[in-house]
C-alpha cells in the first residue's frame, strides 16, 4: 500500500526517505501459522510513513490499517501507541511502527 522505497526516494529524495523492514518470525500468530515473511514500512526523514509493504500468508488482512496509515499520512509515532492485540498478525504493524518510532518493544533478527 503507498509507495514503494523506490518511488518514495524518486519522489522525495533518497537522503529524505527511509524504511524498516520488521520479520514476521518475531510476531506470534506468525509463528502459530507458521508463516514466513515481513512488515516493510517507508516514510519521509521525519515525516509520515508513505508506504507500507507486508509479504505472507494472511497479508491481505493487514490491507485496511496499511491504507489507514499511507491515506492519513500518518506518522509511525502515531501508530506506535495504538492497540494491536495479541497473538495477531496486526502485532507486527504495531512492532514495526514502534521499531521505526524510535521505541521498538521487541527486537528480532
Amino acid at each position: 500500500m503507498g509507495l514503494s522505497q523506490a518511488a518514495a526516494e524518486a519522489e522525495y529524495g533518497a537522503d529524505q526517505v527511509e524504511s524498516l523492514t520488521y520479520d514476521l518470525a518475531g510476531n506470534g500468530k506468525s509463528q502459530i501459522l507458521r508463516t514466513q515473511g515481513f512488515v516493510k514500512l517507508v516514510r519521509r526523514r521525519e515525516g509520515p510513513v508513505v508506504g507500507v509493504h507486508v509479504v505472507g500468508a494472511r497479508a491481505g488482512e493487514l490491507i485496511g490499517e496499511a491504507q489507514l496509515i499511507t491515506s492519513w499520512e500518518a506518522h509511525a509515532e502515531d501508530v506506535a501507541p495504538l492497540v494491536h492485540a495479541h497473538p495477531t498478525q496486526h502485532e507486527a504493524l504495531g512492532e514495526a511502527h514502534m521499531a521505526l518510532a524510535g521505541k521498538p518493544l521487541h527486537a528480532h533478527t
